[in-house]
């Protein structure tokens, strides 16, 4: 973070680590003037992870479907009347095929279903995370210190033209700080330059 004695102008800058929470009273080692230091708010995306699979829960069976009438089986023949004077013989029942055994449903094992597990983050991605981070700070301190200048230019349509110094030092202590390959590879400060400095227009 780069700060700036409100006295003599003059620039100093502040590791990340030591930037406070809360605005603070510090004093300018040259001029000895007191002035207020006002930390930048720093919004981090959070990604969405999503959500297990609930477990099935242990010591519940399934309902066993009903099983339909088992083929092979001959209805009953119903029953002749009897004539008058003769005595009726008893009916023989056909013989009933032999049904086929049922196999009872198996409840799975917890231990059985297979769950995912999350995975931790790699190193690449807190990398990035902290570039996108610091590329936020640098430009949010190019607006603290040029708020009338930078509204003007808006206006004026001479963005580039006004901010461009302070904009090269921010860019140039950005490469620094993360590494050439991450800050060319990647769009986090010119991202930032169009969403903080140039309040959403693709400027930059």
């Amino acid at each position: 973070m780069i700060v700036r004695c409100e006295g003599c102008a003059a620039k100093y800058f502040l590791p990340e680590s030591k930037i406070p929470e809360n605005p603070v009273k510090v004093r300018c080692p040259q001029c000895r003037a007191v002035f207020t230091l006002v930390p930048p708010t720093v919004v981090a995306a959070t990604a969405k992870k999503p959500a297990a699979p609930a477990a099935p829960v242990a010591g519940t069976a399934p309902k066993p479907a009903q099983a339909a009438p088992v083929a092979g089986t001959a209805p009953k023949p119903a029953q002749a009347a009897p004539v008058a004077g003769t005595t009726p013989k008893p009916a023989q029942a056909a013989p009933v095929a032999a049904a086929a055994p049922v196999a009872a449903p198996t409840t799975p094992r917890p231990s059985e279903v297979s769950q995912p597990r999350p995975q931790a983050p790699g190193k690449n991605n807190r990398k990035e995370a902290r570039a996108r981070r610091l590329a936020r700070v640098l430009v949010s301190d190019i607006l603290c210190y040029n708020q009338e200048k930078r509204d003007q230019a808006l206006i004026d349509g001479n963005l580039m033209t006004v901010l461009g110094d302070e904009i090269k030092k921010s860019w140039e202590l950005y490469k620094e700080k993360v590494g050439a390959d991450v800050a060319k590879s990647t769009d986090y400060f010119k991202e930032a330059l169009n969403e903080i400095l140039a309040e959403g227009q693709k400027v930059f």
